[in-house]
């Protein structure tokens, strides 16, 4: 089955929508940062982490007919057809995720903002592969 681009740009646009909030966050000093950024930080994370695992599971499904168990099962399984190699990085994130929601009294806030202030090359080279399978 093809998959639906409307889908797929609005994945894409939360993903974006969600590193362009964090890399405002931490654009500031962590010790500048108000509880408040920091609980937005680990927020847009979320939301970062749940709408490329939404693209991911459409693609797992739709395009190669693959039943992942995880998120990070997701984004490895997907990642090996789609040649993205930091696909450990994918897996992360989903880790990451995982703790936020259930082990959040574990969260080291300036880890998390170390981690943000690098890059998100590898969700970037991740999105990109997956429009194009939907342009062709």
């Amino acid at each position: 089955m093809p998959l639906d681009r409307d889908l797929v740009e609005l994945r894409v646009g939360d993903v974006l929508e969600a590193i362009a909030e964090l890399r405002r966050l931490v654009s500031k000093e962590f010790n500048e940062m108000s509880i408040d950024e920091r609980y937005s930080m680990r927020y847009n994370l979320i939301v970062l982490v749940e709408s490329l695992a939404s693209l991911c599971l459409h693609v797992a499904l739709e395009y190669y007919g693959l039943r992942p168990k995880s998120y990070a099962e997701c984004f490895r399984r997907v990642s090996e057809r789609l040649s993205v190699s930091c696909y450990g990085d994918l897996e992360s994130l989903a880790r990451l995720r995982n703790i936020l929601v259930h082990r959040y009294w574990a969260v080291r806030d300036e880890a998390i903002y170390d981690s943000v202030r690098r890059d998100f090359g590898c969700v970037m080279e991740f999105l990109s592969k997956v429009r194009g399978l939907v342009t062709g």
